[in-house]
C-alpha cells in the first residue's frame, strides 16, 4: 500500500551559481482524512542572507540538491524556499535572467512528478505543492 510509504523530493538546478541561493524544503504530511500527521523538513544552506560572497565556497559541490524523505502518509502539501545569500554581481537585465530548477517527487522508487520552476536570480522563489498519491 503506497500509504506505507512516505515520498522523497529533490530539488537542484544545473545553473553555475545555484551556489548563490539557499534551498530549504517544508512539508506537512496527511493522512486520508486530510489530517496533518507529520511534518518534514530539510535544507541546504550555503551562507546567511546578505553575505555577498564573492565565489562559491570550496566545501559547496558545484552539483548540489536538497533532498527531503517524509514518513509514511497519504498526501503532503510542500513549500520549497529558495533564498539568495548573494544577489548578482551585474544589474543587466540579460545577464540576470531567470534560471531553472528540478523539483522531482518520488514514492517508492516511481517517479510521480518532475517539473522545471524558472527562478528568479534577484528575488529567488517561494514554490507550493499539493502531491497526492
Amino acid at each position: 500500500m503506497m500509504e506505507e510509504q512516505g515520498f522523497k523530493i529533490e530539488v537542484k538546478s544545473r545553473y553555475d551559481e545555484w551556489w548563490r541561493y539557499n534551498a530549504d524544503l517544508m512539508c506537512g504530511c496527511f493522512d486520508a482524512d486530510d489530517n496533518r500527521i507529520g511534518f518534514a523538513s530539510a535544507a541546504s544552506d550555503v551562507a546567511d542572507a546578505g553575505a555577498n560572497l564573492s565565489e562559491r565556497p570550496a566545501d559547496i559541490p558545484v552539483a548540489r540538491s536538497v533532498v527531503l524523505t517524509t514518513p509514511p502518509c497519504h498526501h503532503l502539501v510542500l513549500y520549497v524556499y529558495i533564498i539568495p545569500h548573494t544577489l548578482p554581481a551585474g544589474n543587466d537585465i540579460d545577464s540576470t535572467r531567470p534560471f531553472e530548477a528540478e523539483i522531482r517527487i518520488s514514492r517508492g522508487g516511481k517517479l510521480l512528478r518532475s517539473e522545471k520552476r524558472a527562478i528568479n536570480q534577484w528575488s529567488g522563489a517561494s514554490i507550493e505543492l499539493r502531491i497526492n498519491n
